[in-house]
């Protein structure tokens, strides 16, 4: 991710990602420019410990900056989740939330979360 430093930031925390057994670690990369979304797991989800957003749009406000991205295939393959995320301007915390789209595996579910800035 390139960029200036106010504009990326990575994130840290645990999440309970839909469909999974229970919260994992998790580093969440934003490149607010770009725009660019990675999502990396302590664990391998879906086959993988490193998701990529897409889709993703980047809605600057006030006191905080709107991140939306989907993965796919996490954490079966066809199950979409929607990832809408604030990144708080003020302390450098994100509050986001996971939900799952509609899908033939019959995963479901949403699951909020809050992560720190790590950088």
């Amino acid at each position: 991710m390139s960029g200036n430093a106010d504009k990326i930031g990575t994130y840290t925390g645990s999440v309970k990602v839909p469909g999974t057994e229970g919260p994992v670690d998790i580093s969440l990369g934003v490149d607010l420019d770009a725009p660019a979304v990675s999502v990396d797991f302590s664990e391998a989800l879906g086959g993988s410990s490193r998701w990529n957003g897409g889709n993703i749009s980047v809605r600057r406000l006030v006191k905080y900056d709107e991140v939306h991205f989907v993965t796919d295939g996490l954490p079966v393959d066809g199950v979409v989740m929607q990832w809408k995320t604030n990144l708080s301007k003020v302390d450098g915390s994100v509050a986001g939330v996971i939900i799952v789209r509609p899908n033939e595996s019959r995963v479901s579910g949403e699951s909020g979360f809050t992560l720190s800035r790590a950088d």
